[in-house]
């Protein structure tokens, strides 16, 4: 089953306007363009019920009813009880909410492990939790040549100290897929509990969550055709041990344990239309039936991740031409389609301006995995790296594009 892109792009308003049609966008990784379902959604709730939610009159039942919807929709689309959800500002602030909520756990003289590999929003809040409570803050290095992380260097770093391992599912600059099953059977034995950074994972492949053995996973609405928001799942038996967050009158609400109140109410009510494009994308490339949602939203994730790696591959190829320097594998093998470059002869911000002149929209920056790149011998770290993040949505077209700009620059 091949991706109509046609197709694809007809489900996001974007593609109507004359940028949209001019601009080949490759900073995916930072945002992906909304789709029309949650646009519409969003457009509906500011335009005939943006009040105060679950009040006695029919306006504000409607707001409350939409916003249940959304709850729903994520919790259908992951496949999770809803009491396992949690949906908040970013996913940097469920993350530094999760670390708040650990307290009880993490006492003096235990330890948490956190990845080099990850963006900050999972590091930070560790380090914050492990300084107020006079825990140990343990950096799993990553390889300092490849950026990747090695299972054996997990063995030998954790104890029977270690109550929380903190790692991402694939990298937002080098691309790699981590191996979290593999990590969460080394962590099993000490009864750590592992907590997944999918952020840069989601946009790619939804995650499958009743294979995953990850103990907290987070990602971002913003980043897979939605509103800005973070979604984070933290499984119940996990939930259990933590410290609520919320109001004391909310505690027997676990879907608010971890919320920080004072929701934007009309993104959440907008979630509903994520799942809304999963399914017509099913329901064009399949048989429309009554599969559940979950299911839906996998078969179609898969198609779509599918394109994206072939297209991805077929830059890859032409990067590899060029005198630049791929950081993680230069291959499509175990990577999402993010990759990051750098040049000796230009900036990366050189770069992204030649792009520019050919009507390609990418950035470069450390994008907040300042240690990873550090390691990695990168010393102009405001420059950064250029890096070129793919969508499904994404055309063979810009792909080309891209490659023509940085031979013409080269």
């Amino acid at each position: 089953m091949q991706l109509d892109l046609d197709f694809i792009r007809q489900q996001f308003p974007i593609f109507q306007t004359e940028l949209g049609q001019k601009i080949g966008f490759f900073d995916n990784a930072g945002g992906s363009y909304p789709a029309a379902t949650t646009v519409n959604r969003l457009t509906d709730f500011y335009t005939n019920y943006k009040v105060q939610p679950y009040g006695n009159n029919p306006i504000a039942q409607k707001a409350g009813e939409a916003m249940d919807l959304g709850r729903h929709t994520m919790a259908e689309l992951l496949h999770v009880s809803i009491d396992e959800l949690t949906i908040g500002a970013s996913s940097t602030q469920n993350l530094n909410t999760l670390a708040a909520a650990c307290k009880s756990i993490v006492t003096k003289g235990t330890e948490v492990i956190v990845s080099e590999q990850d963006h900050e929003a999972n590091i930070g809040g560790w380090e914050r939790l492990c300084r107020q409570q006079g825990a140990t803050l343990s950096i799993w290095k990553v390889d300092p040549q490849s950026g990747e992380l090695w299972l054996e260097d997990l063995e030998k770093l954790i104890s029977d100290k270690t109550k929380v391992v903190a790692v991402t599912h694939s990298s937002n600059i080098i691309g790699t897929i981590n191996p979290i099953n593999e990590i969460a059977k080394i962590i099993e034995p000490y009864g750590s509990r592992l907590v997944v950074d999918g952020v840069s994972f989601a946009p790619h492949e939804i995650p499958n969550l009743d294979e995953l053995k990850a103990d907290a996973y987070v990602f971002s609405t913003y980043k897979t055709y939605g509103t800005h928001q973070g979604v984070m799942v933290v499984r119940k038996n996990f939930l259990g041990d933590l410290d609520p967050q919320c109001h004391f009158f909310n505690r027997s609400i676990h879907y608010k344990w971890l919320d920080s109140a004072g929701p934007d109410h009309a993104s959440i009510a907008a979630l509903a239309g994520i799942g809304e494009y999963f399914s017509a994308v099913y329901d064009h490339h399949f048989q429309a039936d009554d599969l559940p949602l979950h299911e839906k939203a996998r078969k179609a994730s898969h198609i779509m991740n599918a394109y994206e790696q072939m297209i991805c591959a077929q830059l890859l190829d032409g990067l590899r031409e060029l005198p630049l320097r791929i950081y993680g594998k230069n291959t499509i093998e175990n990577r999402e389609a993010t990759i990051s470059m750098r040049s000796e002869k230009y900036t990366s911000k050189e770069m992204v301006d030649a792009l520019s002149n050919y009507n390609i929209a990418a950035k470069n920056s450390h994008f907040y995995a300042y240690r990873l790149l550090s390691t990695m011998k990168v010393k102009d770290l405001d420059d950064g790296v250029l890096r070129l993040s793919l969508s499904h949505y994404n055309s063979l077209e810009e792909v080309n594009r891209v490659l023509e700009a940085l031979r013409k620059l080269f």
